[in-house]
């Protein structure tokens, strides 16, 4: 399982601090009896309580839970709901006649699936990888594979600080959802996964 990563940035409460701020100062007063030292230190309990965030709960709504993986030396990611698995696969059946991002079939757990270079698709020079690694994309069941370079982890990002992509024009531009600040390029699930050129036309 992918450990998940990067904590969310919240929003600090003035009114709880206001009201921790006040009930600290009614108790001052008892530091009057302690020693300096015993003051000292109830003090400093009382700033660290006085500093610390109170947690806040975000609207799933405000947050996206990706899976960050590369193409080449390009950092993507995707919604982990359409991501089942990572793979190596054994063996990559080329199809003739298609164009160059269909890297070829593979037959994972009975299911014959379609491994895409996204990289090739996008114009992204992917690196010569010693060992292929594919992202299994789909909702119930396997759609197709992208070859990855490599998979980072599951991070959260905040959809109201994704940026627009930088680079990315033309048709598939509605294949991303933004960009982190970062430059981490973020796709766009359910418009990549409905994509009719990452599929196989199996009427000809």
């Amino acid at each position: 399982m992918i450990a998940a990563d990067n904590k969310l940035t919240k929003v600090f409460d003035w009114d709880d601090a206001k009201r921790r701020l006040e009930e600290a100062g009614k108790t001052l007063l008892d530091t009057d009896s302690l020693t300096p030292e015993q003051s000292a230190q109830v003090l400093d309990e009382r700033a660290r309580q006085l500093a610390r965030v109170p947690d806040q709960t975000l609207d799933n709504r405000e947050v996206l839970e990706v899976v960050r993986f590369r193409i080449g030396s390009e950092e993507f990611a995707i919604g982990s709901e359409y991501v089942l698995e990572l793979t190596c696969p054994n063996a990559i059946t080329p199809i003739p006649q298609l164009e160059p991002h269909f890297v070829g079939v593979t037959n994972l757990r009975g299911e014959v699936t379609t491994v895409i270079d996204l990289g090739k698709l996008l114009g992204i020079s992917a690196d010569d990888e010693q060992k292929l690694q594919v992202l299994v994309l789909g909702r119930d069941r396997p759609e197709f594979a992208i070859r990855v370079s490599g998979i980072e982890h599951v991070v959260a990002l905040r959809r109201d600080e994704l940026l627009e992509p930088m680079g990315v024009a033309g048709c598939y531009r509605d294949l991303m959802l933004g960009c982190s600040k970062e430059g981490l390029l973020v796709l766009n699930g359910e418009a990549l996964l409905g994509c009719e050129d990452l599929y196989v036309d199996q009427s000809e």
